[in-house]
């Protein structure tokens, strides 16, 4: 084996922590973005979820038949673990309503500018009748790219909510 000198040692000491700086950089963004991906998709799906938490809330029960595993795609699925999940789409859904309020007396509290914000992101997710950019921006007589930054930074910080402190760490 050769003999590396120390100033040899310590370049590739350098060059070592900057990749492992720069590998562990790259893992933290991966969260960061998983993060408000996550947000984006909970609010995608918002209406969807609300509907299934209506009809279980509706039911009340999971129907449990004489085989206590369902197939479903090929995989057999224990009615326990659906009931489980159930429950965890209800919880979750409760959490989302709360933030969701939480953040319109936030917006309440700070002025016109949130109010739209949060209607912007209520507009576009949540209410029924969903509206697109232009329509929004029709509706409170904006640029369509208002409407875009309303909305990024209204989901920007339901994330924050959901997320709690880690959520602070998102990049725009």
């Amino acid at each position: 084996m050769n003999n590396l000198s120390t100033e040899d040692l310590a370049t590739i000491a350098k060059v070592a922590i900057g990749e492992f700086t720069a590998l562990q950089q790259e893992e933290q963004n991966k969260k960061i973005d998983r993060r408000l991906y996550n947000t984006r998709l909970l609010l995608r799906n918002y209406r969807d979820f609300k509907v299934r938490c209506e009809k279980l809330r509706e039911d009340n029960k999971v129907n449990v038949k004489e085989d206590p595993f369902i197939e479903i795609g090929g995989q057999y699925l224990s009615i326990e673990s659906l009931t489980r999940s159930s429950a965890r789409t209800l919880n979750l859904m409760l959490f989302i309503d709360e933030m969701l309020d939480f953040y319109k007396n936030n917006c309440e509290r700070q002025g016109k500018t949130a109010i739209r914000k949060y209607e912007t992101l209520m507009h576009y997710y949540i209410y029924d009748d969903k509206k697109t950019y232009g329509e929004i921006a029709e509706l409170y007589e904006l640029d369509e790219r208002t409407v875009r930054r309303d909305l990024k930074e209204a989901v920007y910080a339901v994330s924050v909510l959901i997320f709690g402190v880690d959520g602070l760490r998102i990049q725009l």
